[in-house]
């Protein structure tokens, strides 16, 4: 299949391009798609949890009904799937949330779709049966990895890669067949070089019509939205990627449940539920306790309008997002998240201003990790050696902790940019300082499906040999 590139630029009235994509002094940027307008709002989302519109609706053209929409890891690009025409859609993404089409592939009768943690491959499952796979070259488009893999089940829908990106996860089924269902299943692919897929294990079974699969950020625990039977599915992940159903599954969920989200902490687990009138549906929450078992949250589920469908949280888990179709037009939904994963709404529901949210309609941009930087000053045994991480920076905010080990035992916990420290005898010491920023992202990668909340990486730790003399 041919990669169709296109040089369009696409532009919020009165909005420059640009390449930057750190994070504005009025927040983080989330798009919310609409099927039925054909566009794709932007908005940024402070710490105060309050989604603020950016620019003015961005078209997507005639005959695309963009519903699933996605940031990659480094969040300079969103991917689009566009179910009108089978198509991926590749955006650059600007410093005020303009969008510059870079590119589209071609897909089968997509439904879901699904990143690598990566941010190298991608992933759709077609409803034909199938699942298209793409690997992202360096300017961020999407290129055809080969024919669809068929999945060797009828109506595949929701997807989602392991957070060691070794595996991906298909849910079947159709969400609103009338009369007896049997249970549909989960069918698994080993991901190898250039997306290649390769089916692994026996499928497992799952309630009726598999919607979207998220995991704990630790890979350990996996669970999918079933909108059939209203309930989610968990399951633990084995060595192997192999799935075993976890104490007390299917817990129940709100009507339709369709869409999901771990936090970035792996605490809790949020499910939307489209429901269908007189029954609006709504956001189910859950703590995720050590067993992968489910506590619902008293009050669960949480009105979000009628036929609540896109959800994702912040970054730093404060805040969980929600769009809804709500008929005409469609609103977006923000609520506080609880310590212990109640829900509470942060102020009024924004309308969006296009028409019909679907399935995977809400992206947030990832936070990206910070830097470390680090200089020492040696003294002689029994002296204060200084240390200064002071230079250590954040692309999309500010760098909020320093964690110090000396190399000698001692270790120096959110110690501050510049501590102190006196080695008692000399030799030669690794001395390490890693930094964590305003939206406790450091090291790791935080990844929970399908997008990630926290594209740390190794860069956040910086280390030096310190020689002490006598």
């Amino acid at each position: 299949m041919l990669l169709v590139v296109a040089c369009v630029l696409i532009t919020m009235a009165g909005v420059p391009a640009s390449g930057s994509v750190l994070r504005g002094i009025d927040g983080r940027l989330v798009y919310v798609t609409h099927a039925q307008s054909e566009d794709i709002a932007a908005f940024r989302v402070g710490t105060d949890g309050r989604p603020r519109r950016v620019g003015d609706l961005i078209k997507t053209g005639s005959g695309t009904g963009p519903s699933p929409v996605m940031f990659s890891p480094d969040g300079r690009t969103a991917y689009v799937l566009n179910r009108g025409n089978n198509t991926v859609a590749a955006y650059r993404v600007g410093s005020q949330g303009e969008l510059r089409l870079l590119g589209t592939a071609p897909t089968g009768d997509a439904f879901g779709l699904a990143l690598a943690p990566d941010g190298s491959s991608l992933f759709a499952a077609n409803q034909s049966g199938t699942v298209s796979a793409f690997t992202i070259d360096g300017a961020g488009r999407p290129r055809s990895a080969g024919d669809p893999v068929p999945t060797g089940f009828a109506l595949p829908q929701g997807l989602g890669v392991s957070p060691d990106g070794r595996f991906l996860y298909v849910g079947h089924g159709e969400p609103d067949s009338p009369g007896p269902r049997d249970p549909d299943v989960i069918v698994r692919f080993a991901i190898g070089p250039k997306a290649a897929l390769r089916k692994v294990g026996r499928p497992v079974q799952t309630n009726p019509s598999g919607a979207q699969i998220v995991f704990t950020p630790d890979g350990r625990f996996a669970y999918i939205a079933t909108t059939f039977d209203s309930v989610v599915d968990g399951f633990r992940v084995g060595r192997d990627g192999e799935l075993t159903p976890v104490p007390g599954s299917p817990f129940k969920a709100a009507l339709f449940a369709e869409g999901a989200v771990v936090s970035p902490d792996g605490r809790h687990l949020f499910v939307a539920g489209s429901g269908d009138e007189p029954d609006p549906g709504g956001v189910s929450a859950y703590t995720i306790n050590g067993d992968g078992s489910l506590s619902e949250t008293p009050g669960s589920p949480f009105s979000a309008g009628m036929f609540p469908v896109g959800i994702d949280t912040t970054p730093d888990g404060r805040h969980l997002l929600v769009s809804s179709a709500n008929g005409d037009p469609s609103l977006l939904f923000t609520f506080a998240i609880a310590a212990d994963g109640r829900l509470s709404q942060a102020g009024p529901p924004l309308l969006t201003g296009g028409t019909f949210s679907m399935f995977q309609s809400l992206g947030v941009q990832p936070d990206q990790g910070p830097v470390a930087e680090l200089t020492v000053r040696v003294r002689a045994a029994g002296e204060a050696t200084p240390f200064d991480a002071s230079r250590s920076s954040d692309p999309d905010g500010t760098v909020a902790r320093f964690d110090w080990d000396f190399g000698d035992g001692a270790t120096l916990k959110d110690g501050g940019p510049a501590p102190d420290h006196i080695y008692r005898r000399a030799g030669t010491f690794i001395a390490t300082v890693t930094v964590t920023d305003d939206e406790n992202c450091s090291t790791a990668l935080v990844f929970t499906g399908t997008s990630a909340h926290c594209n740390g990486s190794a860069r956040a730790r910086a280390s030096r040999s310190v020689t002490v003399p006598r």
